[in-house]
């Protein structure tokens, strides 16, 4: 697998970082709108009986997503692209900046998450935390589950302003699952792709 680095410029007097990306990834902005044909193009493939199930969980992720996208201040969307339906199952990860309370660091959000949601380090060095964001939803019939993970990171420069991840991996819908092993590479991919950011500098 190769990789190739995809450079993101937030503006907004954030700091650029970049990122590295397997090929098939791709960087997208808030509006999902280049994810369509493709997601459509993987739903078209899958046995008739659980397509319903999941294009209606699919059109409720991208709702979700936009939701978020419009309250949360979203960097980037991160996909894979052009792959063969028959490999993948959709995912998907979010990047957003995420600003402490007026008064508060992201030490502070850090120590929240640890305390709340069971947050650990991610790399050896503790500068990034990841816990596990899993969810599961009932659709018609159908029980929905879906792995994730966030991930958070500080902004060097910006106490008050960390660099979040979140992960979502279609893990099983209307009887169908995605094995386990699958699963686990999924989210070790995205793991390496977060532990992969390098802040650019002046």
């Amino acid at each position: 697998m190769s990789l190739r680095a995809e450079l993101i410029s937030p503006g907004a007097g954030m700091p650029a970082f970049a990122v590295l990306l397997p090929d098939g990834w791709e960087a997208t902005d808030s509006s999902f709108a280049s994810m369509r044909p493709r997601l459509d193009e993987v739903l078209d493939r899958m046995p008739v009986a659980n397509r319903a199930v999941m294009r209606a969980r699919v059109e409720e992720m991208l709702a979700s997503a936009r939701a978020e996208a419009s309250r949360a201040d979203v960097v980037r969307v991160f996909a894979p692209a052009g792959v063969d339906p028959d490999d993948v199952l959709p995912v998907s990860l979010v990047a957003s900046w995420l600003r402490a309370p007026a008064g508060g660091s992201v030490q502070d959000l850090g120590g929240g998450l640890i305390a709340n949601r069971g947050a650990a380090p991610l790399d050896e060095g503790g500068t990034i935390l990841r816990w596990s964001m899993d969810q599961k939803s009932r659709i018609e019939d159908g029980e929905v589950d879906i792995a994730g993970s966030g991930y958070l990171l500080p902004v060097p420069g910006h106490p008050a302003v960390g660099l979040m991840f979140r992960s979502q991996i279609l893990r099983g819908a209307g009887g169908s699952a995605l094995p386990e092993e699958g699963e686990r590479a999924m989210s070790l991919l995205c793991d390496a792709i977060v532990a992969s950011v390098r802040w650019r500098r002046g």
